[in-house]
């Protein structure tokens, strides 16, 4: 039985209860959770889909560690509401499916008009480890921080992170931080593709008001860019992430990523255009002037210059032109009301 730092008298019942559910370690469930309350402290929030096959060990394994487990079946044909229930799970139904961001959503929504302290999210297909949520929780009550992550990348705990991915969420947490303008590793989010979050009452609320969340994989990233603008705060705590599922998750790994990188690109094209566009336009274009100033010279002093060498510094200096003033448009553009409600209606 581990007790975090900080961790108040254990309440040694769900304790018990949790580690039922453990392998052979459990993080203690502090006594204050079992405080009566008009509102309750933790709810754990699901997104699911067709996920009859894990939800219910899934629920079990959690309800030590919340107040309240709250799935979301988003449009299943499976039998994954019926499980959740029978596994003590309070179940919201979405009739058709609305993606992944839609099933956040919807949960943001419930936690906000629970007016809970905490509401955790994790997967339903048990990649997550439910016994760190007292972690997640007790780190943000602890530092009073809006969002807490539940991260492959720090501590240590090791993660075995399929290759492919792994390249994958390099690029994508890379281009996330670079759009959020986190350009010292100090600064960084190590795991901005993470599910496994908690989220405090001011963020839950915000995050339920908020209609720019895409119903998409990339909902993730647009709660970082939420909090960006927010201001919230963001901690990492170590978690480890099991691969090795029999329910994984239904997208695979290409499609996800794709998805994710359109996500990213739209957000910093439209949001960071100056960035995005208008710096590489200016190394473009100083390349090129560069260039033709060189190879111009080198006529001036033999008469002879190639062909190939003057097409590329002419392309360079035009082309890094037009990305400058086609990215110095669209800053301009982008502060237009107009735009700014189309990019919302856009990402929903």
């Amino acid at each position: 039985m581990l007790q975090t730092r900080e961790c108040p008298r254990i309440d040694y019942d769900r304790t018990a209860m949790a580690f039922e559910h453990a392998d052979y370690e459990v993080v203690a469930v502090p006594e204050r959770w079992s405080q009566s309350s008009k509102t309750p402290t933790v709810v754990v929030g699901i997104p699911a889909y067709n996920a009859a096959e894990s939800i219910g060990p899934v629920v079990e394994s959690t309800l030590p560690y919340a107040d309240e487990v709250v799935v979301v079946d988003d449009g299943s044909s499976d039998e994954t509401a019926e499980r959740a229930r029978a596994a003590g799970a309070t179940v919201v139904v979405h009739e058709r499916n609305r993606g992944y961001g839609g099933a956040l959503k919807t949960l943001f929504k419930e936690g906000a008009s629970r007016e809970t302290a905490h509401l955790v999210v994790i997967d339903a297909d048990g990649q997550h480890d439910p016994a760190d949520i007292p972690l997640l929780v007790e780190t943000q009550r602890r530092d009073g921080t809006d969002i807490v992550i539940g991260s492959r990348y720090v501590g240590e705990r090791t993660t075995r992170i399929p290759f492919v991915r792994a390249i994958g969420l390099g690029v994508i947490n890379s281009l996330t931080n670079a759009s959020l303008g986190k350009l010292r590793p100090s600064g960084f989010i190590r795991d901005t593709q993470s599910g496994y979050r908690a989220y405090s009452r001011t963020a839950t609320r915000s995050l339920a008001s908020d209609r720019a969340i895409g119903n998409n994989m990339g909902a993730s990233t647009d709660i970082l860019y939420h909090a960006h603008r927010n201001r919230f705060s963001v901690a990492e705590v170590e978690t480890t992430i099991s691969y090795d599922v029999a329910n994984a998750s239904s997208q695979g790994s290409l499609s996800h990523g794709m998805d994710l990188l359109r996500n990213i690109l739209w957000t910093v094209e439209y949001g960071r255009p100056m960035l995005v566009l208008g710096a590489p336009g200016a190394v473009a274009w100083l390349l090129g002037v560069t260039g033709v100033t060189w190879l111009f010279l080198q006529y001036v002093e033999t008469g002879e210059v190639s062909f190939l060498p003057v097409v590329g510094a002419v392309a360079c200096t035009f082309g890094g032109l037009l990305v400058c003033v086609t990215a110095l448009m669209m800053h301009v553009l982008n502060g237009h009301p107009t735009m700014k409600r189309l990019g919302a209606e856009d990402a929903r």
